[in-house]
């Protein structure tokens, strides 16, 4: 996927779900560990030694294989069967154990936690029905006492509080960051990519074989409605050309209209030859001609055109800001100059 369609999409590179996926392994990778060195500590009646070894051995191999995995190209159901996977291994490990609360409580806790942490609010609540059988197993085959099995009405209320509190922060943050994102990416007048997004997907066409043409827009007389009408009019204005930027996209096509900066805006044209580039040019002059000020006053552009090949990026935006410049000079409204 291009960088500009993860911006677009609100995409990142720590996709939740890949995120999510490596987490679990990397957790049922320490637990399992865990589960192995607490062979050397003090056990009660009834701790198999040998089979907690091969349980947390197992495991940490588990654990290893499922954390590379590709989640976030996996469907979701795949991912969400980890945690029932993980309560499984958890149940085993405890009949293994014996009558021990502790050892019954903290392996479910890191369960809750990366459903917290990791998966969206209520996958806690989904975890319930698992969490039951994989809880009291355990501890009607060892005998346990009333008081004993009494034990989940403290333990769960607690791990569904732990989760969906972690989740309710999380999704908090989330939402934070993908804002974050979208300022570090979009212009926040207009709406539309930045020059950041603009300047990495220019570079990554430039590199490939195709040609590729770049738009350059400067607006004519905008200096004098912000002089004459105000601030506010100019941004009227502004928004209004990029609403017109957006509608001279081509459909099917992957053209890409940016903010530069003031009133200077960019269109990256993929795989698109010198007549193609000039049509749309066209077609946005015609439509930046129909933006009007707040008092009526109509509003034009200059455009240059450059198209280019296997050619620095640099150079070819170059090229259409000083075709951009011949076109506001010569009145001519659009100018393409010679690609080398």
């Amino acid at each position: 996927m291009s960088y500009v369609r993860r911006v677009r999409d609100g995409l990142r590179s720590d996709d939740r779900r890949a995120v999510s996926g490596a987490v679990a392994g990397a957790l049922i990778v320490a637990c399992g560990l865990y589960a192995c060195i607490t062979v050397l500590l003090p056990a009660p009646p009834g701790f198999d030694i040998s089979a907690v070894l091969n349980i947390g051995i197992c495991a940490v191999i588990f654990g290893l294989v499922v954390a590379p995995l590709p989640w976030g190209r996996l469907p979701d159901i795949l991912r969400l069967t980890l945690p029932v996977l993980a309560l499984g291994f958890i149940a085993v490990h405890n009949i293994a154990t014996g009558l021990d609360p502790f050892r019954y409580g903290f392996f479910y806790f890191v369960t809750f936690i990366w459903a917290g942490l990791c998966e969206p609010r209520g996958t806690s609540l989904k975890l319930l029905p698992w969490m039951l059988p994989a809880y009291l197993l355990p501890l009607v085959m060892a005998g346990a006492s009333a008081s004993d099995l009494a034990s989940i009405g403290y333990a769960l209320p607690i791990y569904l509080i732990a989760g969906e509190v972690l989740a309710w922060r999380t999704s908090r943050l989330r939402r934070a960051q993908r804002r974050l994102e979208r300022l570090a990416h979009h212009d926040p007048l207009t709406d539309l990519p930045n020059r950041t997004v603009f300047t990495a997907e220019l570079r990554r066409r430039c590199a490939e074989p195709d040609p590729v043409a770049v738009l350059f827009l400067d607006l004519d007389g905008f200096k004098q409605i912000n002089d004459r009408l105000g601030h506010a009019a100019g941004d009227d204005v502004l928004k209004q050309v990029a609403g017109a930027l957006r509608d001279s996209s081509r459909p099917g096509r992957e053209d890409l209209a940016c903010r530069l900066a003031g009133d200077e805006f960019v269109v990256l044209l993929p795989d698109t030859c010198a007549g193609d580039a000039r049509t749309v040019a066209d077609r946005l002059r015609q439509r930046i001609s129909a933006v009007r000020a707040t008092d009526g006053t109509p509003v034009g552009g200059s455009i240059g055109v450059a198209v280019g090949q296997g050619m620095d990026h640099r150079r070819l935006l170059a090229q259409a800001d000083e075709a951009m410049y011949q076109a506001k000079q010569s009145g001519s409204g659009i100018a393409l100059p010679v690609a080398s």
